[in-house]
């Protein structure tokens, strides 16, 4: 029951522990926090939800489209794809642009 207390932004960083702030910047820099957020790139791939998690990681459990349109499911996605790469995949932070929503 703890977890639906919780905020959106306190679900993000008790999820991504010490890198929940920086998380919920690059969240915040990608979609405004927004789970219907929706992008689709020049490639021809999609971009979907709180964390505008790529289309290539349909596949992963817990990432199917119907998850990532799911505040919690995209934010649960995203920390597997954080697990695996850090936050290298997003370009909010790669390019900087999470640093001023810290």
């Amino acid at each position: 029951a703890y977890a639906e207390e919780l905020t959106d932004e306190e679900y993000i960083r008790s999820k991504f522990g010490k890198a929940g702030d920086i998380a919920v910047a690059v969240a915040k820099a990608e979609s405004g926090l927004r789970e219907d957020a929706y992008h689709v790139n020049t490639n021809g791939t999609i971009d979907m939800g709180v964390f505008q998690i790529n289309s290539i990681h349909f596949e992963k459990e817990g990432c199917s489209p119907k998850d990532l349109l799911n505040f919690r499911k995209n934010v649960d996605c995203a920390y597997k794809i954080y697990e695996a790469s850090g936050f290298n995949p997003w370009v909010a932070y790669t390019s900087g642009s999470y640093l001023n929503k810290l």
